[in-house]
């Protein structure tokens, strides 16, 4: 696999930023983070695998945050 361009890594910076509040206010994030992936040239199951990491961290500090009380 060849490494990302600085433009690919700040997309996919941007792309992360979008899906997470898109996630915070409705769920569906994976719908701007999968296609993001696959367009830098990620294989399928790195593109899920990184997808599926993302919504369990981002699911555990809404878990967190909600138990707190903030």
């Amino acid at each position: 696999m060849h490494p990302l361009e600085i433009y690919q890594y700040v997309t996919l910076f941007l792309a992360a930023l979008v899906a997470d509040f898109v996630d915070s206010i409705a769920a569906g994030g994976g719908i701007i983070t999968i296609p993001a992936l696959m367009a830098v040239g990620l294989p399928p199951h790195l593109v899920l695998g990184t997808n599926k990491v993302q919504a369990c961290f981002g699911s555990a500090m809404a878990t967190w945050r909600y138990a707190s009380g903030d």
